[in-house]
């Protein structure tokens, strides 16, 4: 992986759904992935270049995800892009995105190209951690 990134628009999901009775925003559940290659920015709002997942945006991540590991501060996702999805696309970038009528973007990644084709299946982690 060459970038990743938490936006802007992350660390405002985490505030809001931190100190807000009622948060107004969703959790981040969907991914994106797309063929764009510029470095990850905190300004980012959307993946440069997203493609189609199975005719739609963005998919659900697996189930039984998030997995929180309170004692590292560590939260685990993990995305599945199945041997019929995305084909014939050189996939570059990932983004997390949160459920909202307007989908925020939690993070965004770029690496190193995978072809996509019928016999690839792609599991892509993202593993995020609070530092002080």
């Amino acid at each position: 992986m060459t970038g990743q990134i938490v936006t802007q628009q992350g660390k405002t999901i985490v505030l809001n759904r931190t100190f807000k009775p009622t948060p107004d925003y969703t959790a981040p559940s969907v991914f994106a992935v797309g063929t764009g290659t510029t470095t990850p920015a905190a300004a980012d709002t959307d993946l440069q270049t997203a493609i189609t997942i199975a005719g739609q945006p963005t998919k659900a991540i697996d189930s039984g995800y998030p997995v929180l590991t309170e004692a590292t501060l560590q939260g685990e996702i993990r995305c599945l892009v199945l041997t019929t999805e995305c084909n014939s696309n050189t996939i570059t970038e990932f983004g997390l995105k949160n459920t909202d009528s307007t989908k925020k973007l939690f993070s965004r990644a770029v690496f190193t190209g995978i072809a996509k084709t019928a016999t690839v299946q792609l599991i892509i982690t993202e593993l995020d951690q609070i530092t002080i």
